[in-house]
């Protein structure tokens, strides 16, 4: 959730906090892309620039409360204060005086030290009831009170003249910022005036007339270090609609960053799909032309695997190259090996089977059925079931190695089911949902998608 912005109006980038994902993130204002700044701070909240000297400075409301300050191109990272903070909330600077004001919604206080931690003065000590946000023009301090609900003003040497601005009922004042011709910025030129970086341009620490650029989180320079690149190390989100397949990022930063991989040919109704973790081949049901093609996502290139109506859900192991389909007249699950072509019945049911997923790291084949899922290993004829009232229909199935768990989606029961490998009972993640038809796991999150539905969804799989 972002909690607080400012935009460097000389080098072109907005900065800006986000306590969720608990970053300092930069973009540019064209709104080309975004790219991470500081990582893993523990509660960001303030953020504000010093343009005289390309630096941004930030509150950490976490553990360990600081005001820290970074270059604006992410390096030399400090804490300015670390001790005699609570909650650090509003944040300005004075670049006239070189310093920077804060304000503790904790100690009620506002605060105010040199840009080299010398000077520390209390302007205000219990006065101020919940102050939020901050600014700073010529000899006054304003600032947003969350308790008093009121915009406040008082002398930023002494704390004399406070008063109240503007207070009415029903509005609780939050981030506040100063607009005047005054205030127009001047600094050091920007070296990313006709830079050539494809994405982010980030201005390097002074004395430095250079540049840097950065990148989106899925993306890496080339080798030039101006353009960039997909990573061979990101893992990406496939989905389709009845005739495309698109590869996307869902929680980069910005603008969602998506594009088309492929589509089938007429008639097409895409209804299930399996990636490929060794290569870049993706296996597809294209119930229109009842057919199972394989797409090379590299290439665009689609070529028929099997035909047939019998088509259910498919899942891929790469271990044996073998791809899994249910087949919807015989009731039961067919493995299919790609490299010789052959077909072997891999699970036969008393009714037919709803959903299936191989999970390569168990060797189980995992079949969700009404009223249970089994667990199969493939040539032993045991057969581990889970039975449970709770599902209904379990249309799809998905296993994250992270949480060792496998998730259902029970789209009669509109839920999310999750059954932890080993035990013995299905607990639900989510409950009055929609009609789940297809799921998938990624870096520690849960996707899913509803029938009807226009919407990716998504939450954490330790929640």
């Amino acid at each position: 959730m972002p909690e607080d912005l400012v935009v460097d109006e000389i080098n072109r980038n907005i900065y800006f906090t986000d306590s969720v994902r608990k970053h300092l993130a930069v973009c540019s204002l064209t709104g080309d892309a975004c790219s991470v700044l500081v990582s893993d701070i523990e509660q960001p909240r303030a953020v504000a620039i010093h343009h005289n000297k390309r630096l941004v400075l930030y509150t950490d409301w976490g553990s360990k409360p600081a005001i820290a300050m970074v270059a604006m191109d992410g390096s030399n990272k400090k804490d300015l204060v670390s001790d005699g903070l609570v909650w650090p909330n509003g944040l300005a600077v004075d670049e006239i005086l070189d310093r920077v004001y804060w304000s503790d919604a904790k100690k009620d206080t506002i605060e105010s030290i040199h840009m080299d931690g010398s000077g520390r003065m209390v302007i205000l000590d219990t006065v101020a009831k919940h102050p939020f946000s901050m600014a700073v023009f010529e000899d006054s301090l304003y600032w947003s009170d969350w308790e008093m609900q009121e915009i406040v003003s008082c002398n930023k040497f002494n704390g004399k003249d406070f008063k109240t601005l503007v207070k009415e009922a029903g509005i609780r004042p939050m981030g506040i910022t100063l607009a005047h011709p005054l205030l127009i910025q001047s600094g050091p030129p920007s070296p990313c005036v006709d830079s050539p970086c494809s994405h982010v341009c980030l201005p390097k620490p002074l004395p430095s007339t250079e540049f840097t650029c950065a990148c989106p989180s899925h993306l890496v320079l080339d080798s030039a270090g101006t353009a960039c690149e997909d990573s061979s190390l990101t893992s990406t989100l496939l989905l389709s609609t009845s005739t495309h397949i698109y590869s996307l990022h869902p929680q980069t930063i910005g603008l969602t960053s998506h594009k088309a991989i492929g589509s089938i040919p007429s008639p097409g109704l895409l209804t299930s799909l399996a990636a490929n973790s060794v290569d870049s081949m993706v296996y597809v049901v294209n119930r229109g032309a009842e057919q199972i093609l394989a797409m090379d996502r590299e290439t665009g290139s689609v070529n028929p695997v099997m035909y047939g109506d019998q088509f259910g859900a498919i899942s891929y192991d790469p271990f044996s190259n073998n791809l899994f389909w249910v087949d919807v007249h015989k009731m039961s699950v067919v493995v299919h090996s790609l490299s010789s072509s052959a077909n072997m019945v891999a699970v036969s049911s008393t009714s037919s089977p709803l959903s299936m997923v191989f999970v390569p790291e168990k060797n189980r084949l995992v079949v969700g059925e009404n009223g249970k899922i089994s667990i199969v290993q493939l040539g032993n004829p045991d057969v581990q079931e889970i039975v449970s009232y709770k599902l209904s229909s379990p249309g799809s199935l998905v296993y994250s190695a992270q949480a060792d768990a496998v998730f259902i989606g029970d789209a009669a029961s509109r839920a999310i089911y999750r059954w932890d490998w080993g035990t013995e009972e299905v607990v639900p993640v989510l409950e009055n949902i929609g009609e789940v038809v297809s799921m998938a796991v990624k870096d520690g999150l849960l996707y899913w998608v509803e029938k009807s539905g226009t919407s990716l969804l998504w939450i954490s799989i330790y929640n």
